[in-house]
């Protein structure tokens, strides 16, 4: 299992760790993503996890891809991410050539950048009923600096928003969460 691969596999589990403690009645509550109930949280992140699966699939390019239906969010879940862990649990997936998103050259370069989108997004969705988000401290340090090498792009193309300063010294949750404009006090 290759580091990259490890670290997703770590953040995909943090999201899912806070989808399965929402409480009903919070699906429909905002999310810290302005303009985002719960609900929206988790269809964005299963349409990145969709787009990634058909990628491990077929080796080729591929858009995220929303669910049809997340009236029930958490079967909705339940489906994407072990579609998604079974596409990426076969022979050679990891090295299939690309490019793929971000101009990544393989299937594994590609996971290695896309990992900071579910330990983001399991903050902002933890937020929406004051849970634990549940940040893998080594998955935030390898994701900071990814988003540190892009941040100007993502932050012009509106993935996050402008970066809040936080200390130096704090845990590279918080530093993670500050580099993607999100305020974690």
């Amino acid at each position: 299992m290759s580091e990259n691969l490890r670290n997703f596999t770590a953040a995909v589990y943090g999201f899912d760790a806070v989808v399965q403690r929402m409480p009903a009645a919070a699906w429909d509550a905002d999310s810290a993503c302005e303009g985002w109930s719960g609900r929206d949280v988790l269809e964005h992140q299963c349409a990145v996890l969709n787009g990634v699966t058909a990628v491990a699939k077929t080796g080729q390019m591929a858009a995220p891809s929303p669910p049809e239906d997340v009236s029930d969010p958490v079967a909705t879940w339940n489906r994407c991410r072990d579609e998604l862990l079974a596409a990426l649990d076969q022979p050679g997936v990891l090295q299939q050539q690309g490019p793929f998103w971000f101009d990544a050259a393989t299937v594994d370069d590609m996971i290695g950048v896309v990992q900071w989108d579910p330990l983001a997004h399991a903050w902002d969705l933890a937020q929406t009923c004051d849970i634990d988000p549940c940040l893998n401290e080594r998955v935030a340090e390898a994701s900071t600096a990814t988003i540190e090498g892009m941040q100007s792009m993502l932050v012009t193309s509106g993935r996050i928003g402008q970066p809040v300063k936080v200390p130096a010294d704090a845990p590279a949750s918080i530093r993670f969460l500050g580099a993607t404009g999100r305020n974690p006090t």
